[in-house]
């Protein structure tokens, strides 16, 4: 029996309100990749619609193409926040990696033994507060209580609504389980709705501010003792990677550490930094 030919039928994508064409979402990844160094590829399509398509709702508007429209107009500035937000991706929680926090206790320490009497710490994708405040309570515990130096942390975010969690600092109780031991009760009151809000000392030490990390020129001018930026960068392209590890290096101190995330390697920028620890860079060059 002769074999029939194949039969090949176009693509169908189901239990779509809206359509969503390539050329929509090729409009859409322009757009991101620009406002917030994020590279889509094809596979995150799917991902996109699911995050927009409340947004069209809430606009009433007829489709992807409309709100791409309204994006790029003079009136879609605000909506443009909105539509960075949705696309941002803020999967955290308390210690999370948490091989850092030892390294960093033990800098803190070394730090303050040679001399400095303040020390900062930048985490630059704070998301809803979780690494900001593990880095709070890291660097309380490192000291006894009676010889603390002071503390300031710097977290920052594109996402204007996670930095508002953040600043309030109110967890729900299964989120503060994942604290270590005794931390919970020591560092977070229990509010009577049963979440849990950072206490006041805590909360006073993370200044939570917007800040982009591939806008040209950032609000930033201290030096820091550490820098967290962990599982951000794997979303952009290497040539966003390398500008932004260009703009961290002069406000990193002489001793100063670069912390990143477990999947992200960045040897291509060994004339700038060189690898210390499992994922914790310093500066090739230090200043003399």
């Amino acid at each position: 029996m002769d074999k029939l030919p194949p039969i090949h039928l176009p693509r169908i994508e189901f239990n779509r309100e809206f359509s969503f064409s390539d050329a929509d979402f090729e409009r859409i990844r322009k757009l991101i990749h620009k406002e917030a160094g994020i590279a889509l590829n094809p596979s995150k399509k799917d991902m996109v619609y699911g995050r927009l398509v409340r947004r069209i709702r809430e606009l009433k508007l007829p489709g992807f193409s409309a709100y791409v429209d309204h994006l790029e107009s003079y009136a879609g500035k605000r909506e443009f926040e909105l539509f960075v937000n949705a696309l941002t991706t803020n999967l955290t929680f308390f210690f999370r990696e948490e091989h850092h926090f030892p390294l960093l206790a033990e800098h803190l320490r070394a730090r303050v033994a040679a001399g400095e009497r303040e020390l900062s710490i930048w985490c630059a994708a704070s998301s809803t507060g979780e690494e900001p405040y593990s880095l709070a309570i890291a660097a309380l515990e490192a000291f006894p209580l009676g010889a603390r130096p002071a503390i300031s942390i710097l977290a920052t975010d594109l996402d204007t609504h996670v930095l508002e969690v953040g600043r309030q600092g109110v967890y729900s109780a299964d989120k503060v389980a994942r604290l270590p031991a005794g931390y919970a009760a020591k560092y977070f009151d229990r509010l009577p709705d049963g979440n849990h809000q950072a206490k006041p000392a805590l909360r006073s030490l993370i200044t939570f501010q917007r800040l982009n990390l591939v806008d040209g020129a950032w609000p930033v001018r201290r030096p820091f003792d550490a820098i967290f930026c962990r599982n951000v960068m794997i979303y952009f392209d290497r040539d966003t990677q390398f500008a932004v590890l260009k703009k961290f290096v002069p406000l990193m101190k002489p001793d100063g550490l670069l912390f990143v995330g477990h999947s992200e390697n960045f040897f291509f920028a060994s004339d700038y930094l060189r690898l210390r620890g499992k994922t914790v860079y310093e500066l090739a060059k230090k200043p003399r």
